[in-house]
């Protein structure tokens, strides 16, 4: 008998249906789930993302407890458990069949564990050091592995909800306004610049629990705005799910991969993830941080990581009002890959300026410019790849088993570069209490991960989007895919 999850239960009572009963996007869909619903998870996981190395290199110092390197382990640790559990969550939504849909139900989930687990990777009891270190452990395969794999999933979302392109466009620009202007704009700024100065760095282990459990608080209200102004309108299109299932069912997953890897766009879409999330994975989360104090002198009284972080921070805004119509015109793949001259230009400019604070804010601000369509609407380009699945094989393959598969491989080599900033750091001799004053090795290595790491990244996405003319032919195969569903051939 085949498995099926969800299919009675909580998420299928009347009181967890969506909101939304509508088979078009309604305002409240697009500001409700896509803006502010995802706002209080997103923002907890940017808090955790400023903060929890920061607090594993200040409070409780995993590499100086447990030597050099424990830091990187756990990562490893944390991160082959996330694949093993995105191999587990594919499964369970390739066999879920409920009217809630086959993300919404685990994204909830998700964010439910985030909010609680995030809390007691900085609460740990008064133990033995080595008791302490699991909990730690424990509490970050949690978070990591468990809570933001399934909160992940999403992003699938953005193409499920519709199969108007330009309805997904939107949707994914509010998701990236939701999870990068406001949560960035909030995070960096109040967080990383402010409370950081006034009341983390320096203080008892009381101060970053308490600031971590307030935003975990707020973060679980919103996780419902977001489950209940959600539909998944392509999955629940065939027969509340059980016609989605069975064709996905029938392709067998040796099928299903090879499918995958003979979608020409599908493959571009696969490596242009990977090359942004290992350039994301080496820079670590407190390269701005790092490079304001270490590079720039910057601390409580001269405000130069608050002046660095707003001036720089400009674009972000700006990139609200204009990568849109200029990626509707010019379509997404051309306006990245004319920006990302820009961002190359601007690490060019901070690594001629060095130390000199108004060239690296000058130099910030040029390289966030050209990262906009990176940051808002690259994504938009790569998750209708998706379609080409379909269009070709007749299978959407979001969440499904062979999609996971292909992703643990690539998850394992993205991960590859997980915690190599901090490892470089430790290994170069850098030492929190120097503060500006630390060995050239440490200068050069945040130098070398600010500004020639994203060099190299945005050269290789301007070669990779040449070949990426999916959006010229994405009309076509949406209207064949149609017309498919319109005589019952799923």
């Amino acid at each position: 008998m085949k498995r099926e999850f969800f299919k009675n239960g909580l998420f299928a009572k009347p009181c967890m249906m969506s909101r939304i009963e509508t088979n078009y996007m309604t305002v409240a869909e697009r500001l409700l789930g896509y803006l502010i619903g995802p706002f209080g998870t997103a923002a907890l996981i940017a808090v955790m993302g400023q903060l929890s190395e920061l607090y594993y290199t200040e409070i409780f110092y995993v590499d100086q407890l447990f030597g050099v390197g424990a830091y990187l382990g756990m990562s490893w640790t944390v991160r082959v458990v996330g694949i093993l559990m995105g191999l587990a969550a594919a499964y369970v939504v390739e066999h879920t069949v409920s009217t809630a849909g086959r993300i919404r139900p685990l994204v909830l989930i998700g964010s439910l564990i985030t909010a609680v687990s995030s809390f007691f990777m900085f609460f740990i009891p008064e133990m033995p050091q080595g008791a302490q270190m699991a909990w730690v452990v424990v509490f970050n395969i949690l978070y990591n592995s468990v809570g933001v794999t399934l909160f992940n999933l999403r992003s699938n979302l953005l193409t499920l909800c519709t199969r108007d392109q330009k309805e997904r466009n939107q949707v994914n620009l509010l998701d990236k306004v939701s999870s990068y202007l406001l949560v960035g704009t909030t995070v960096t700024l109040v967080v990383g610049s402010i409370l950081y100065y006034t009341m983390l760095h320096g203080y008892p282990a009381s101060n970053w629990y308490f600031l971590v459990g307030a935003v975990a608080l707020v973060s679980i209200p919103l996780a419902f705005v977001e489950y209940f102004y959600t539909k998944e309108r392509i999955t629940l299109e065939d027969s509340q799910v059980e016609g989605y299932v069975d064709v996905s069912s029938r392709t067998s997953l040796k099928k299903q991969i090879s499918a995958l890897f003979h979608s020409h766009y599908w493959v571009l879409a696969m490596v242009i993830g990977m090359v942004t999330t290992i350039c994301s994975n080496i820079s670590g989360y407190n390269l701005s941080t790092n490079f304001c104090t270490v590079i720039l002198g910057a601390a409580a009284e001269n405000n130069y990581s608050l002046i660095y972080t707003i001036v720089s921070g400009v674009p972000l805004g700006i990139g609200v009002l204009i990568i849109y119509p200029l990626s509707q015109k010019f379509t997404i793949r051309k306006t990245t890959m004319a920006f990302g001259v820009l961002a190359i230009l601007g690490c060019v400019v901070g690594l001629a300026g060095g130390a000199n604070f108004p060239v690296a804010v000058a130099a910030n601000f040029l390289f966030n410019m050209g990262a906009l369509p990176v940051v808002y609407i690259l994504t938009a380009l790569t998750n209708a790849a998706n379609d080409e699945v379909e269009y070709k094989f007749g299978f959407r393959p979001e969440g499904t088993v062979a999609a996971a598969l292909v992703g643990c491989v690539t998850g394992i080599i993205c991960g590859a570069f997980s915690g190599c900033y901090e490892t470089g750091l430790s290994m170069n001799g850098y030492l929190p209490e120097k503060g500006v004053n630390q060995v050239p090795g440490v200068v050069n290595w945040i130098y070398f991960v600010r500004y020639v790491v994203p060099i190299i990244e945005y050269v290789v996405l301007i070669i990779l989007l040449k070949f990426m003319d999916l959006e010229k032919k994405l009309p076509k195969m949406q209207a064949e895919i149609q017309e498919r569903h319109r005589r019952g051939q799923v």
